[in-house]
């Protein structure tokens, strides 16, 4: 699957420091196999992975074999921004 992420997605991770960078890009990477803490949100139409502190939501195009990363954000942000 591919991964797509959204411009405000791509800035917010340019501001993380670099181990922390690391640590959401493996998880992203896990994301493609299925791996980590996924949970459907209740009404709506995405997905979360937790990553402690961080959320990250996310959706699945099947049709097109896409992942698309919508948000990450510290956990009380994340649920204020959904």
């Amino acid at each position: 699957m591919k991964i797509d992420m959204h411009k405000q997605v791509q800035k917010y991770m340019k501001n993380l420091d670099a181990p922390t960078r690391k640590k959401v890009d493996n998880a992203i990477e896990g994301l493609k196999e299925g791996k980590g803490d996924i949970i459907k949100l209740k009404g709506k139409n995405m997905f979360r992975l937790k990553i402690p502190p961080f959320r990250i939501g996310f959706t699945l195009n099947y049709a097109d074999d896409v992942i698309e990363i919508l948000l990450i954000r510290p956990r009380g942000d994340f649920y204020k921004h959904l």
